[in-house]
Order: structure tokens, then C-alpha cells, then sequence
């Protein structure tokens, strides 16, 4: 793999950028489920548990 990219001129900006992307995003996620509130976080947790909200009928 190496080897293709290392014949290609200006290759190695490109993966700088996609590695800076995918740190801002991994980072931003990570920042929004710090943020998040308890009680939604408990909410979501139990859905697969709760009985009352049913949607198969």
C-alpha cells in the first residue's frame, strides 16, 4: 500500500487531512455524549427494556 502512495506526488496530505477528520469527529461524538443529559441517557438505555412502548401490534 505503501508503494502506491508513495508514487503518487502530494499523497500525504490527503491522509493527514482524513486522519484530522476522523479526530474531529471521534472528538466532537465524544464531547456531545459527555454533554448529554442523564435522563435522556437513562431513557435510551431502557428502551430495548421497556414494556409500555410497544410498537408491534
Amino acid at each position: 500500500m505503501s508503494e502506491l502512495l508513495g508514487n503518487v506526488t502530494g499523497a500525504d496530505i490527503y491522509l493527514i487531512i482524513s486522519l484530522i477528520i476522523f479526530i474531529g469527529v471521534f472528538v466532537m461524538a465524544t464531547i456531545y455524549m459527555i454533554m448529554m443529559p442523564k435522563e435522556l441517557v437513562k431513557t435510551i438505555s431502557e428502551l430495548p427494556l421497556n414494556e409500555k412502548d410497544k410498537y408491534e401490534e
